[in-house]
């Protein structure tokens, strides 16, 4: 693609307020974006408030939930994570290759030397003889059309490329963090449930055989009691197993061997009360936050410089050639020296140059493609992370009061069927419904934690440290 349409509303535009001062300009999406977040509208709870430019992408995010566990967490895994060092070697690499363009448009100066002994017959006068040479020799391609130049800002915009997807790996690495340590806790709420559950269960039957005894039950209800006993005790390793799990990823994202930080880990803590109000910034701060954003539109930036470099292929080539040496024997001394120009222009190379320019700009197409891709995408999550938190919230507060019910259900169930006034059925019924309202529950406000941190994820909140 020679030239790109400019769309009056450009992602571009928006990518400066995430740059440094010297950031080069970023590349025209050709792509408009919304205003507003359409999942963030007056029909929202006031625990999500979708607001303009003046609210900034939050970059601590994790300090909203007051846990220093997990602060802990965080800190180790920014300071060990293998996966962000591999992205932190990237970008050494990828400077290596922008220092390298640069050097390109300097001269190259090498240095030989050489010395010799012998007898050359007749240029000698048949006498053997030592030489010494040193020469100093520097040659210079003149830029003069800017193919070496284009070749900079490629080599440029990748090592920004690097920059930015080290960044959105950091991104990514806190998300898992966070997400990671709240399915731990959840699981030990999950664990305690299940054993505080278990343990009335159990009373439940102790208290019916001991009728039994007394001829006041029957074998029906001691083998309903029983069963259910069972089925809840079942439901126990799944959940240490998961609870396992989760402590061994945990330590691998720290960068640290499975069991390492399970002392941290072993005292299971009550999560804090989530702050009522989230502030979300627009799609434009959002989106000039994104360093996947920024990195596809800096892989775009650096396919319009390579395609613009094998454009520069068709122009000819300008070098300069100096040399100068010495030479010292003991018949004689001298000082070479010269200067020569170089001039190459392709004529017939059967559409070598051509088929390097046509790949190029195919690549240009691709990197925009992408670009717009990674855009749509950026704007999609926190779309859905918004949906999820809103509904989310509602469905906590529903669980909160079928929870409350199923507690009151159970205290009834029980002094009725002590009473003699229900059957043994209706208190098993009740005791199942509050074992799966108190899970469902906890689960919720896991899924909401969850969902925030997909909020902050979403806005690209955490490589700015």
């Amino acid at each position: 693609m020679r030239s790109l349409t400019k769309a009056t509303m450009s992602v571009a535009t928006v990518l400066l307020l995430a740059g440094c001062i010297d950031a080069p300009p970023p590349q025209d999406i050709g792509m408009a974006t919304p205003d507003v977040w359409s999942r963030g509208g007056s029909a929202a709870p006031t625990q999500i408030l979708a607001s303009d430019d003046t609210v900034a992408v939050e970059h601590k995010w994790w300090k909203g939930f007051a846990d220093p566990t997990l602060d802990t967490l965080i800190g180790a895994a920014l300071a060990n994570n293998k996966n962000l060092q591999i992205a932190k070697a990237r970008v050494l690499e990828a400077e290596a290759g922008r220092q390298g363009a640069r050097a390109a448009l300097l001269p190259n100066i090498s240095a030989t030397g050489a010395l010799s002994r012998g007898n050359q017959g007749y240029a000698t006068a048949n006498k053997a003889v030592g030489t010494a040479e040193i020469d100093l020799q520097a040659t210079w391609e003149l830029d003069l059309f800017g193919k070496n130049q284009a070749r900079v800002r490629q080599s440029a915009a990748l090592a920004e490329a690097a920059d930015a997807e080290r960044q959105a790996v950091m991104v990514s690495l806190l998300a898992e963090v966070a997400r990671t340590y709240f399915d731990l806790r959840d699981d030990e709420e999950q664990i305690a449930i299940t054993e505080q559950n278990l343990s009335t269960q159990q009373k439940t039957l102790d208290l019916i055989r001991a009728q039994q005894t007394g001829a006041l039950s029957s074998g029906l209800d001691v083998e309903r009691a029983a069963a259910q006993v069972s089925t809840t005790a079942a439901e126990l390793p799944a959940r240490r197993a998961a609870r396992e799990t989760a402590l061994n990823h945990l330590a691998v994202l720290v960068g640290a061997p499975p069991g390492t930080k399970d002392r941290l880990l072993a005292a299971a803590q009550p999560l804090a009360p989530l702050d009522p109000q989230i502030l979300v910034a627009a799609p434009a701060r959002v989106l000039a936050s994104r360093p996947d954003v920024r990195a596809a539109e800096r892989q775009f930036a650096a396919a319009v410089a390579a395609e613009e470099s094998a454009t520069k292929e068709l122009f000819p080539t300008l070098s300069l050639v100096g040399l100068f040496g010495l030479q010292e024997s003991s018949l004689y001394w001298a000082k070479p020296w010269g200067v020569a120009t170089n001039l190459s222009q392709p004529l017939f190379d059967f559409g070598r140059i051509r088929s390097h320019i046509d790949a190029a700009d195919a690549r240009q197409t691709q990197a925009l493609l992408g670009y717009q891709e990674t855009v749509l995408e950026a704007l999609e999550d926190m779309e859905n992370a918004l949906s999820l938190y809103l509904h989310e919230t509602k469905r906590q507060h529903d669980l909160d009061l079928a929870a409350a019910g199923n507690r009151k259900a159970v205290l009834l169930a029980r002094a009725q069927y002590t009473a003699g006034y229900s059957g043994l059925l209706d208190l098993l019924v009740a005791q199942r419904d509050e074992l799966e309202a108190e899970s469902s529950l906890a689960t919720s406000n896991t899924r909401l934690r969850k969902s925030l941190v997909a909020i902050y994820t979403a806005a690209g909140g955490g490589w700015d440290l």
